[in-house]
């Protein structure tokens, strides 16, 4: 005799067959959507036709479709996209306080409804198709948050590099998170100060030149770790909580002996190595303490400015976080366009001929008078995270004697230092990382679907 099953028993079964591993990309992209005046970005995005526009405005529009293409190439479930100008609901601005979960920026829904949203490509590489987002992040951030004091020391107070982070208006160079996978939790630290990282480089600097030196007492006490943003947006995949970490630490250059840049780029870096040990010292905006619980899972991500080589970072910075036994590193992502473009003709120098790094593993096209191209931007889960797959979108160019307007692949990279294009790039200086992950449900989560099962098992015997 047969006996149907019952609605819950169907449930549990359809429960079961979902709840296996699930592979999630996560990437990031430092896309150059910052713009060099407020309100650009807005209404670049809100005007994806480019109608009635200056050439200038058509090339930054283009770079638009161009960064949305990448993304829609790439395929990513979660992705950080850096240097997107931060505005609060369509008014370009940043401030101190904390965005609470759920918020995005107008600038972030216009990118999505008019870019992301929209196939892009064309006959010769191929069309895209749109890619959706279910949920968004965009946090508050430093750049360009008057800080009230004479940060570089020129005598006079105002202008970008007196920001608490480095930007010429409010909002610039900030980053925002897309989702498929609900955001169920943030914790942002923006207002962490500097000094209360113990052993910071601020107040413990073993240098020649100290920073105590370089700074006064009350800008030491007002002086933030974070020169845009660190957050914790925490996305629920197959049941769990993955901690994806978004950081854009500043670029290691532009000061002098002081090194103050590339000693604030180690700490933002270390920030992150000692938030996923559970450091203790920590606290966030929204009032809590403490850093990861141990086994926790995380996906570290963004444009870090250190290579583990070369450039200007500070000692050790990126290695702070390769060498952490809680960081997979099983796979480094790769490119043929990064071994290739390392002997691309200069465009003004020679830097990458003394690179010590595998130009594979690059993720930069910058100067080839200095720094040359770099890794720099990361994505790193957790050692308790499998890794499958990992890659850069970086094509090769199929011919470096002609311009990049034929309409291929490499054309949405381009080389570094065309006066034709927005910022003199195709999309920007840096390619977008991606990783793979496996995302496999608790045990306990089998053990009640087996205990489920069991008891339907069970009942249909002694109905029998």
């Amino acid at each position: 005799m047969k006996y149907a099953l019952t609605p819950i028993a169907l449930a549990l079964l359809a429960t079961a067959g979902a709840a296996q591993a699930e592979t999630v990309r996560f990437a990031t992209f430092n896309a150059s959507l910052n713009r060099d005046a407020a309100g650009d970005l807005l209404s670049d995005l809100a005007n994806p036709g480019a109608v009635g526009v200056s050439t200038i405005v058509a090339n930054r529009i283009q770079q638009a479709r161009n960064v949305a293409e990448i993304a829609q190439r790439v395929q990513a479930d979660v992705l950080l996209v850096n240097e997107f100008d931060f505005d609060l609901n369509g008014t370009p601005t940043a401030s101190s306080v904390p965005m609470g979960l759920g918020y995005s920026s107008e600038g972030a829904r216009l990118f999505q409804q008019n870019f992301l949203s929209v196939g892009q490509g064309n006959g010769v590489r191929g069309l895209t198709s749109g890619i959706d987002y279910a949920y968004r992040y965009t946090p508050n951030t430093n750049t360009g948050l008057a800080s009230g004091f004479d940060l570089n020391n020129n005598g006079v107070i105002g202008g970008g590099d007196d920001a608490f982070g480095f930007g010429n208006y409010g909002g610039q160079f900030g980053f925002t998170i897309y989702s498929k996978y609900e955001i169920v939790g943030v914790r942002s630290f923006q207002n962490f100060l500097w000094k209360d990282m113990p052993g910071n480089l601020l107040t413990n600097d073993p240098t020649a030149n100290p920073l105590t030196d370089f700074y006064s007492a009350d800008e030491i006490n007002a002086l933030r770790l974070s020169s845009k943003n660190h957050v914790d947006v925490t996305v629920r995949i197959n049941g769990q909580d993955v901690h994806f970490l978004t950081a854009h630490p500043t670029p290691p250059t532009f000061d002098g002996a002081e090194d103050r840049n590339g000693k604030r780029n180690h700490d933002e870096i270390r920030f992150w190595a000692d938030y996923v040990n559970g450091a203790g010292y920590i606290y966030d905006d929204q009032g809590g303490n403490g850093g990861l619980a141990a086994g926790a899972k995380f996906v570290i991500a963004g444009d870090y400015n250190a290579d583990p080589f070369d450039g200007d970072s500070y000692q050790g910075a990126i290695n702070q976080l390769l060498g952490d036994p809680r960081v997979n590193t099983s796979l480094t992502p790769a490119s043929a366009g990064g071994t290739a473009a390392a002997t691309y003709p200069s465009n003004n120098g020679t830097a990458n001929q003394s690179h010590i790094g595998d130009p594979q593993f690059d993720t930069a096209d910058f100067s080839d008078s200095a720094p040359g191209n770099l890794r720099v931007d990361y994505v790193l889960p957790s050692a308790n995270l499998e890794m499958t797959d990992a890659g850069i979108f970086w094509p090769v160019d199929p011919d470096t004697s002609v311009p990049n307007t034929t309409g291929d692949l490499f054309d949405l990279v381009g080389t570094f230092r065309d006066p034709n294009l927005y910022a003199n790039l195709a999309s920007s200086d840096h390619k977008a990382v991606w990783v793979d992950v496996t995302v496999v449900p608790e045990p306990e989560t089998y053990a009640m679907l087996l205990a489920g099962l069991g008891l339907i098992a069970a009942a249909s015997r002694r109905r029998k």
